[in-house]
Protein backbone atom coordinates (compact mmCIF):
# COMPACT_ATOMS: atom_id res chain seq x y z
CA UNK A 1 0.00 0.00 0.00
CA UNK A 2 1.72 3.18 -1.14
CA UNK A 3 2.09 5.68 1.96
CA UNK A 4 0.23 9.52 2.15
CA UNK A 5 1.05 12.19 3.61
CA UNK A 6 -1.61 14.44 5.17
CA UNK A 7 -0.65 17.99 7.14
CA UNK A 8 -0.76 17.45 10.88
CA UNK A 9 -2.80 21.20 11.65
CA UNK A 10 -0.91 21.57 14.18
CA UNK A 11 1.06 24.42 13.42
CA UNK A 12 0.14 28.03 15.00
CA UNK A 13 1.07 31.21 15.93
CA UNK A 14 4.47 31.85 14.18
CA UNK A 15 4.78 28.13 13.21
CA UNK A 16 1.51 28.25 11.38
CA UNK A 17 2.75 28.16 7.84
CA UNK A 18 5.33 25.24 9.00
CA UNK A 19 5.53 22.00 6.59
CA UNK A 20 4.05 19.36 9.39
CA UNK A 21 2.66 16.05 7.80
CA UNK A 22 1.47 12.86 9.45
CA UNK A 23 2.54 9.61 7.33
CA UNK A 24 -0.14 7.35 7.10
CA UNK A 25 -0.41 3.98 5.47
CA UNK A 26 -3.92 3.39 4.43
CA UNK A 27 -5.77 4.80 7.43
CA UNK A 28 -3.14 3.92 9.56
CA UNK A 29 -0.53 6.80 11.10
CA UNK A 30 2.90 5.08 10.89
CA UNK A 31 5.10 8.64 11.02
CA UNK A 32 5.34 11.73 10.89
CA UNK A 33 7.75 14.46 8.26
CA UNK A 34 8.01 17.99 9.61
CA UNK A 35 10.12 20.84 9.03
CA UNK A 36 12.50 22.17 11.68
CA UNK A 37 12.84 26.00 11.30
CA UNK A 38 16.37 27.69 12.79
CA UNK A 39 18.46 24.29 11.72
CA UNK A 40 21.27 24.04 9.40
CA UNK A 41 19.80 23.22 5.89
CA UNK A 42 21.05 19.43 5.82
CA UNK A 43 19.12 18.68 8.51
CA UNK A 44 16.24 20.57 8.22
CA UNK A 45 13.10 18.77 8.15
CA UNK A 46 13.19 15.54 10.72
CA UNK A 47 11.44 11.97 10.07
CA UNK A 48 10.39 9.14 12.63
CA UNK A 49 8.40 6.39 12.12
CA UNK A 50 6.31 5.89 14.93
CA UNK A 51 5.87 2.39 16.27
CA UNK A 52 8.55 0.05 15.85
CA UNK A 53 10.99 1.20 18.84
CA UNK A 54 10.93 -2.22 20.67
CA UNK A 55 10.47 -4.80 17.85
CA UNK A 56 13.30 -3.60 14.94
CA UNK A 57 16.02 -4.75 14.82
CA UNK A 58 19.02 -3.24 15.79
CA UNK A 59 20.21 -1.97 12.55
CA UNK A 60 16.89 -0.22 11.42
CA UNK A 61 16.37 3.08 12.59
CA UNK A 62 13.44 5.35 13.11
CA UNK A 63 14.12 8.61 12.70
CA UNK A 64 15.99 10.29 10.35
CA UNK A 65 17.06 14.04 9.16
CA UNK A 66 16.85 15.30 5.51
CA UNK A 67 17.97 18.83 3.62
CA UNK A 68 14.18 18.80 1.89
CA UNK A 69 10.74 17.60 2.03
CA UNK A 70 11.77 15.98 -0.94
CA UNK A 71 14.64 14.07 0.17
CA UNK A 72 12.42 13.31 3.36
CA UNK A 73 9.92 11.55 1.32
CA UNK A 74 12.31 9.29 -0.06
CA UNK A 75 14.18 8.32 2.70
CA UNK A 76 11.47 7.71 4.79
CA UNK A 77 10.33 3.84 3.67
CA UNK A 78 14.06 3.36 2.74
CA UNK A 79 15.94 4.52 5.57
CA UNK A 80 13.55 4.31 8.41
CA UNK A 81 11.35 1.75 7.62
CA UNK A 82 13.67 -1.16 5.46
CA UNK A 83 10.77 -1.59 2.88
CA UNK A 84 11.31 -5.07 2.90
CA UNK A 85 11.13 -5.76 6.72
CA UNK A 86 8.22 -3.27 6.86
CA UNK A 87 6.42 -3.99 4.06
CA UNK A 88 6.12 0.01 2.72
CA UNK A 89 6.12 1.40 -0.49
CA UNK A 90 7.38 4.70 -1.87
CA UNK A 91 5.47 7.91 -0.17
CA UNK A 92 3.66 9.83 -2.58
Amino acid sequence: MPLKLRPTGLGSGAYKDSVDYNVLSGEWLIGRIYERNGFPDEVRFFCSLHGVVLTRPPSIHTDGFAPTLEEAKVRFPKELACKAWAGLEEVS
